[in-house]
Order: C-alpha cells, then sequence, then structure tokens
C-alpha cells in the first residue's frame, strides 16, 4: 500500500477491478479501495451469467445476497468506511453451490 511522504497515511484506491474468466475471479485476494465512494468492479468476461454472491466476514454464505452479474457485463459495489464483504462467483441455476471465491472487498 503506497503511503505519502509526509503525512504516512495509506492511499487508497478510488475503483479496482475484480475480473471473472471461466467463473474465477482475478485477484481473488484482498482489494482494498477508498470509503470515500470507492467503487469495486466485477467484470464477467464469460459468455454465462453468474450469481454475485456477497456476505459478511463471520457470516455464513447463504446469509449474504446475491445479484445477478450477466453475461459479458459489470456489477459495480460501492464502498463505504468499514464494509468488508467476501464474494463468490456461483451458478445462476445451482443457488446451493459455493462457487468461487475470493476477498474479503474493503475499505
Amino acid at each position: 500500500m503506497e503511503t505519502t511522504g509526509a503525512a504516512k497515511h495509506p492511499i487508497l484506491r478510488e475503483s479496482a477491478t475484480i475480473t471473472i474468466c471461466n467463473q474465477e475471479p482475478r485477484p481473488s485476494t484482498e482489494v482494498e479501495v477508498t470509503p470515500k465512494g470507492g467503487r469495486v468492479h466485477f467484470e464477467n468476461q464469460d459468455d454465462k451469467e453468474y450469481r454475485l454472491r456477497l456476505w459478511k466476514r463471520d457470516t455464513k454464505p447463504f446469509a449474504g445476497i446475491d445479484i445477478l452479474l450477466p453475461a459479458r457485463g459489470r456489477v459495480t459495489i460501492v464502498i463505504k468506511r468499514d464494509d468488508e464483504f467476501l464474494f463468490a462467483i456461483v451458478d445462476i441455476i445451482d443457488e446451493v453451490s459455493v462457487g468461487q471465491g475470493g476477498g474479503p472487498i474493503r475499505n
């Protein structure tokens, strides 16, 4: 993480993109953006739509929310201060699947 020379405060990106190819997210590790309107884009390069499943740490994935990630489409999540979510890319038909996951996404 970058820091300014004088203040030593972290400089967080305004946005980041997680690319989906063959149902696998890249990167699948932590993605951090600014809490001041920071955005995480999920870009689907596949010809197949998926569920983008988001849930809070220390909860079960099924307690989260599923958002449609269209084939060859994009979904953007806006991050607030102290937001942190794990995510999975899940088959649209098989709602009980755990899918391919990653994260967290956070500020």
